[in-house]
């Protein structure tokens, strides 16, 4: 997880275009991704790669307000 925050974003938003439940970043032209499975457990996807993690290792954090933290702690490295 620290390095997808590791890059820095130029803008985070919600994907409304389909019916799924993920919010997503642009990380240095690629998307980063997260999405609610529906079970309690979570697919982030960077680079091409993901990580299915539970709600409990996002420590009372929103998806919303993790990808927004992604963002903002993108937006502090160079």
């Amino acid at each position: 997880m620290l390095a997808i925050m590791a890059f820095g974003f130029s803008s985070c938003s919600s994907d409304d275009a389909d019916d799924t439940n993920c919010e997503s970043c642009d990380l240095q032209g690629q998307a980063v991704e997260i999405c609610d499975n529906g079970d309690d457990t979570y697919t982030v996807t960077a680079a091409g790669q993901s990580e299915t993690i539970s709600a409990e290792e996002l420590e009372g954090v929103s998806p919303a307000e993790y990808i927004q933290l992604v963002c903002s702690l993108g937006d502090l490295i160079p």
